[in-house]
């Protein structure tokens, strides 16, 4: 909130509404309903707020559980003045109105990332009943607090590399010829609960197999991709493995985009334009003959994430400058007879150049024997 203050008061913002459900558990620390609306006010000054569902509150009182001491004014939908128009007055009107922001300049979600959470018809009807507040983007704000990232985040990012590794090697070390794409990720998944991820932790992308049903045969090669989350926060790398002895063009393109990783990794740090990145890492793609994915200025070799996959974007159309601080997944990608090879590592920008917070798990083409 401080840090979102300290930007606020450099774009000459007065005050910060927040409805992207993920935005919301940003700043909150509460997860939003799915299908309807929640809502965060920071004013420049004064004490923020919030409106929700009802759940979080009661399950705090009914079993005696810590609520979330961040924000103390907290409104929930049942005290709402519902009606049956069809734009809905969640509260925020009065909430604005009560801290003097009624003639403000307030940012909020009018920008590609993030969304608005509010449906056009509930803004509508909040413009109309406080015709003398100024919406700009908030965008520039929001992103300013979270593409940097605090140690605690980074410790949650590093847990969760820590425990989807685990996972990955586990499973990776108990598969044979005919196993399915499908139960890998439900092996990765029975894993993920095991060591202790966040439940709604999703699958892993898990591809490659050419047998009946998903199963993988000798000589597929096993794609994975993504990871599990803790406190919200996701890991993102790539791993593959071969059923069987790899051919030297199955292992000389896997050492080889490696390869090419580590040399990119070696050029992001604080200062460094994620586009003169890209372009480096295009250069070193150039002269491997491969069929190069981003073939195109806008398709990314890497990105941000936190939460979700976010700003910044290592292609030829961002404009961010790489900072200390900021969690990174550089994965130059080309394409094989087996699919897609990107080598991807999560990083953590430091002012030395990167730490590699996912080399638990070895990036080596794994064999199943």
């Amino acid at each position: 909130m401080a840090r979102a203050r300290a930007e606020m008061a450099r774009a000459g913002m007065d005050g910060l509404v927040v409805t992207d459900p993920v935005g919301f558990y940003y700043f909150t620390g509460e997860k939003a309903s799915p299908g309807r609306p929640a809502a965060f006010v920071l004013p420049a000054e004064g004490e923020p707020a919030l409106v929700n569902w009802s759940g979080p509150d009661m399950f705090a009182r009914l079993y005696r559980r810590p609520g979330h001491p961040c924000v103390a004014d907290r409104r929930i939908y049942p005290e709402m003045p519902f009606d049956r128009e069809p734009a809905t007055d969640w509260g925020l009107r009065d909430i604005l109105a009560e801290r003097g922001l009624h003639a403000a300049r307030l940012g909020i979600e009018l920008g590609n990332e993030p969304r608005l959470g509010l449906g056009l018809a509930d803004l509508d009807r909040l413009r109309g009943e406080l015709p003398g507040i100024r919406w700009v983007d908030s965008s520039p704000v929001i992103w300013a607090c979270r593409m940097i990232k605090s140690e605690w985040e980074i410790e949650q990012l590093r847990q969760a590399c820590a425990i989807g590794s685990r996972a990955w090697a586990q499973c990776l070390g108990s598969l044979n010829e005919g196993v399915t794409q499908r139960a890998v990720q439900q092996r990765i998944m029975a894993l993920y609960a095991e060591l202790g991820a966040d439940l709604d932790s999703g699958p892993p992308v898990a591809l490659g197999a050419t047998g009946p049903g998903g199963a993988f045969r000798r000589g597929d090669i096993l794609y994975l991709d993504g990871g599990c989350s803790v406190n919200g926060y996701k890991m993102d790398i790539t791993r593959r493995a071969v059923f069987g002895a790899p051919s030297a063009r199955q292992q000389g393109e896997h050492d080889g985009m490696w390869e090419i990783l580590f040399q990119v990794m070696e050029k992001i740090r604080p200062g460094v334009t994620t586009a003169s990145v890209f372009e480096y890492s295009q250069s070193l793609l150039a002269r491997t003959g491969w069929t190069n994915y981003s073939d195109h200025p806008a398709k990314r070799i890497g990105h941000g994430i936190g939460l979700v996959n976010e700003p910044p974007y290592i292609n030829a159309f961002d404009a961010h400058v790489f900072q200390e601080g900021m969690s990174i997944t550089p994965e130059p990608k080309i394409e094989t007879q087996e699919g897609l090879l990107n080598a991807e590592e999560h990083v953590i920008v430091r002012a030395r150049g990167c730490e590699i917070i996912s080399g638990s798990l070895d990036w080596r083409l794994h064999v199943i024997s």
